[in-house]
């Protein structure tokens, strides 16, 4: 009796971990621009055109369809549709740490990859994921909020996040050449 007892709670952390209610905690690995360029399957400018959340056990998407106005790096198209972990479907939510959250009608810059999955996702979550806008002279540039998330570096050591800012012609000339500057 003492052994069924112990697994029974065992076997209820289990089975309520997987529940697509439970929130997920997550550590993030930093990604330096290098890596983010380098590592995305595709690279690209676009705006969210509606975002679906959609249920493919165990986790819970929120799937955006982008509408591409300029492509960096690969071939997405006119429109490419991209995951994101956490989302609510059938009553359920579910949310993971330093997913992004996308709004509709908005201009992104996208770093994306390709899983096993066939799902298009941001690199690195909200790392993959920057903001346009204008510098002090009217050039556009890519900004990333500084992140509130856990990091860690490479090596898995603790680091401190600081954000992202490129003009957007520095992109384009990295991506053209590859990421050495």
């Amino acid at each position: 009796m003492p052994r069924r007892s112990a697994i029974l709670p065992l076997g209820l952390l289990l089975l309520a971990s997987l529940m697509p209610g439970v929130s997920c905690a997550a550590t993030l690995e930093q990604l330096s621009e290098e890596r983010l360029i380098n590592d995305s399957t595709e690279i690209l400018r676009g705006t969210v055109a509606y975002c679906n959340q959609t249920y493919r056990p165990p986790v819970i998407w929120t799937v955006c369809e982008v509408n591409v106005t300029e492509a960096f790096k690969g071939s997405p198209g006119a429109k490419v549709q991209v995951a994101i972990p956490g989302g609510t479907a059938a009553g359920f939510r579910q949310s993971f740490e330093g997913s992004p959250t996308l709004t509709r009608n908005t201009e992104y810059v996208f770093f994306l990859w390709q899983g096993k999955s066939g799902l298009k996702q941001i690199m690195g979550l909200s790392q993959g994921l920057m903001n346009i806008a204008k510098d002090d002279k009217g050039n556009l540039i890519i900004v990333r909020n500084k992140s509130n998330e856990q990091m860690v570096n490479a090596s898995g050591q603790p680091v401190e996040d600081t954000g992202l800012s490129m003009p957007l012609a520095t992109l384009r000339k990295r991506t053209a050449r590859g990421t050495r500057q």
